[in-house]
């Protein structure tokens, strides 16, 4: 396999801050990245020779690198409170890249490709705070993230159901880029009763998505979810610690990825019951419990 790839650019970046109070920073900026394909896309960018994860260094055609245009603003700040101390930014950005790479699947089950799109856009807030204290840390944080195809044109994803006679979904501009959920928020906090004992939780929730390979946005979403987690650990000495974690503590069923394949497909011919659903999930881990000692040199 001999292959030859050259990537090269210059990236402006400008920016500004502004104090406000003691505490109380404004910013804004303007920024520009590139991101040259990583070899497994540039060795499974064929449309005409798909590939699996095993043996992807083939010979396929060049991809561009993605170029990212970025502009953010927002508000940072801190303050003492009774007790502790307040941390908290929020902020809105926008990320417009040109030459997108995105992985489409093939025609021949099981395999798929990496392609250059036109355009896409990332948009939207970011916020989080935190508190600490000598016996308590808490954080809260959300962001809203509206990724969206920024071109108009048909991708490949043949095991959709509604997907056109040759196995296309027409994208437009403002279609959801399939996988990104559009919020998400993270909360927890940690107490500590005595200098060596520590005890906390930490909950997430991520809202719905749309499958892969979904780009035309034509059918229902992957459910959203929220998790509890618990956990608690002792330091016996400055050495070892133990600990015991318990995930899901609700025994939440969720999904963590969707996408579609073919029930007809000749894998499945005489399982002991017929397959209709194109829909495929994988599920998220269920109530869990760990234990364990942790030791440091």
């Amino acid at each position: 396999l001999n292959g030859k790839h050259s990537y090269a650019r210059l990236n402006p970046v400008a920016g500004l801050t502004y104090k406000f109070a003691a505490g109380l920073t404004a910013y804004a900026g303007y920024s520009e990245a590139n991101r040259a394909p990583t070899p497994l896309e540039l060795a499974c960018s064929n449309k005409a020779k798909p590939c699996l994860l095993e043996n992807f260094l083939v010979a396929d055609p060049s991809l561009k690198q993605v170029v990212a245009r970025t502009y953010e603003t927002g508000v940072r700040g801190n303050m003492p409170i009774p007790g502790g101390r307040l941390e908290g930014k929020a902020g809105l950005f926008r990320i417009d890249s040109t030459d997108d790479i995105v992985n489409l699947a093939s025609l021949i089950a099981g395999r798929g490709f990496f392609q250059n799109v036109p355009g896409t856009r990332r948009q939207g807030l970011e916020a989080s705070l935190q508190y600490q204290s000598d016996q308590w840390t808490a954080y809260a944080g959300y962001s809203l993230i509206d990724a969206t195809y920024q071109f108009t044109g048909d991708l490949p994803s043949p095991n959709n159901p509604l997907a056109d006679a040759n196995g296309n979904v027409h994208v437009v501009p403002g279609k959801s880029i399939p996988g990104i959920p559009l919020h998400q928020a993270k909360f927890g906090f940690d107490f500590m009763p005595t200098p060596q004992w520590k005890l906390g939780a930490d909950a997430v929730a991520v809202g719905s998505r749309f499958f892969f390979g979904d780009d035309a946005n034509q059918n229902k979403k992957l459910p959203g979810y929220w998790l509890l987690n618990l956990h608690t650990s002792y330091q016996v000495t400055k050495e070892v610690q133990v600990f015991l974690l318990l995930n899901n503590a609700f025994d939440r069923r969720y999904a963590l990825f969707g996408t579609f394949f073919d029930p007809r497909a000749s894998a499945n011919v005489g399982l002991p019951i017929v397959l209709t659903d194109h829909r495929s999930e994988v599920l998220g881990q269920p109530l869990s419990v760990y234990g364990g000692i942790r030791v440091t040199f």
